[in-house]
């Protein structure tokens, strides 16, 4: 997962640090004849009080008063001075320029640029970095801006569910998304994965607008051995996942997780009809699934189903074949919202818990 840009991050920081250490501690500028006529009056002046100096502090050495000097630190400044750089706005804008271009071909969004861009500076800018650390100090302000970027909201989903069993109900898990995003095989997953857990799911075939959407959870619950209420006779999704709730009720089910149809964030009737799903069976959280391989897409898809159904959290998927990873890193951060799991392969197993650590040692960092 992420291997591209994995590879793509430490070239950047090799490349940055290297540009760093290449830069002289001093802009060259042309001077006119004016200011070299006034740096050698400077110099002068400054050589005749270095005299002096000296002298001064052959006396002082005399007086055996030299360790005072070194004491003030005043050798430790001209050691630092010599084992340091500087980088100055106008330099890091320029070293920057290749950063951001590896940021922006991998799909990460304008907003984590600028986050990143901006963390950077305040770590870097016109502080002293050590020469023999610059690469190190480089890759560790990217570090510390990516668990930032990698650090949305928290959501507790364990919580929630028992919450509703101590009021004695199941807790109504609605799973929503964009087209193809693999909402069905996600919804089969956590169940899985909260049946685990020793919890007691039980599955509503709520894609009713595609032939073979009910049928595929189905196929899906019968692999987790999870039972599935479907109803091949209708199209109206509200009712079969209303009628699941009712039967998760007089059996004693721990929790319902509800599969939907996909739908396009902009079109207006399938979103009604969404609306009236959430409306009628009030669920516990609305969960968002979100493909990784979207693109720059994401973060309108997060920001519009949000308008629409007020989302709790988000699952992410295909990150096992996400080798851009800037998608991802969009959907955490510019959407806002808890990530509360990541699928990485076909498996019904192939589901965790987020883990933004995991994911920047993924990320080489």
């Amino acid at each position: 997962m992420f291997g591209f840009l994995k590879d793509k991050l430490k070239s950047a920081v090799e490349k940055f640090s290297q540009k760093v250490e290449e830069y002289e501690d001093t802009d060259i500028v042309e001077k006119t004849e004016e200011e070299i006529i006034q740096e050698e009056k400077e110099a002068k002046q400054k050589k005749e009080k270095e005299e002096i100096i000296k002298k001064v502090e052959e006396e002082l050495k005399k007086e055996k008063l030299v360790e005072e000097i070194q004491k003030k630190g005043f050798l430790e400044k001209v050691r630092e001075k010599v084992t340091t750089k500087i980088i100055s706005e106008s330099r890091f804008e320029e070293i920057f320029q290749d950063l951001q271009i590896i940021l922006l071909e991998n799909n990460v969004a304008l907003d984590v640029v600028d986050k990143i861009k901006n963390d950077l500076k305040s770590e870097l800018l016109d502080k002293p970095i050590k020469r023999l650390q610059i690469q190190d100090q480089v890759k560790e302000a990217l570090k510390n801006s990516l668990e930032e970027v990698l650090t949305p909201p928290e959501f507790d989903l364990i919580k929630v569910i028992n919450n509703a069993k101590k009021e004695s109900r199941p807790a109504v898990i609605l799973i929503i998304g964009y087209n193809g995003s693999g909402k069905s095989l996600t919804t089969a997953k956590l169940a899985y994965h909260f049946k685990q857990k020793g919890y007691k799911p039980i599955l509503a075939a709520g894609d009713t607008f595609r032939a073979a959407g009910a049928t595929q959870l189905v196929e899906y619950g019968k692999i987790v051995e999870i039972p599935v209420v479907h109803d091949h006779k209708t199209k109206d999704s509200c009712s079969v996942i209303f009628d699941t709730i009712k039967q998760a009720k007089s059996k004693h089910y721990d929790l319902v997780i509800a599969d939907t149809s996909g739908r396009i964030q902009n079109n207006k009737d399938l979103m009604d009809e969404l609306k009236k799903i959430s409306r009628v069976n009030n669920p516990d959280a609305t969960i968002l699934v979100v493909d990784s391989l979207t693109g720059s897409d994401v973060v309108t898809q997060v920001d519009q189903f949000d308008k629409n159904i007020a989302v709790d959290g988000l699952i992410l998927t295909k990150v096992d074949v996400d080798e851009k990873g800037g998608a991802f890193l969009s959907a955490v951060y510019t959407g806002n919202k808890p990530v509360l799991y990541i699928c990485n392969g076909q498996g019904m197993d192939n589901i965790e818990e987020y883990d933004p650590e995991k994911i920047l040692k993924q990320l080489g960092l």
